[in-house]
């Protein structure tokens, strides 16, 4: 069995803000103990361009499975268990910090 897409979104959250929500159902492994490959982007439009604040996954990350957050501008990701749905949530928790942090950045520049 392949790769069946359960659920793909890309939603246009308003205020320069889109969170793209990707599941699949894939055949249970070591990789993937039940059987779901996910991803959730949030992404932040600043002069016009889209940047990645916030990406969790549970895609193979240095040949190492589970779940995994990476956070804008750093290198390292973060290990951490989430599901589906928590990984939103959390996605769009910490990329709403992250982006407070980046305009009030902008606005110290003017």
């Amino acid at each position: 069995m392949g790769m069946k897409e359960i659920y793909v979104k890309d939603l246009d959250l308003g205020h320069k803000r889109r969170l793209i929500k990707k599941l699949y159902k894939v055949k249970k492994s070591k990789e993937y103990p039940i059987g779901l490959k996910f991803c959730i982007q949030y992404l932040y439009q600043r002069n016009d361009e889209w940047l990645e604040i916030v990406r969790i996954d549970n895609y193979l990350h240095q040949n190492k499975p589970g779940t995994h957050i990476h956070l804008f501008n750093k290198e390292q990701v973060k290990r951490e268990e989430l599901t589906f749905k928590e990984a939103e949530i959390r996605a769009e928790e910490t990329a709403e910090k992250i982006i407070g942090f980046l305009e009030g950045e902008k606005n110290g520049k003017d």
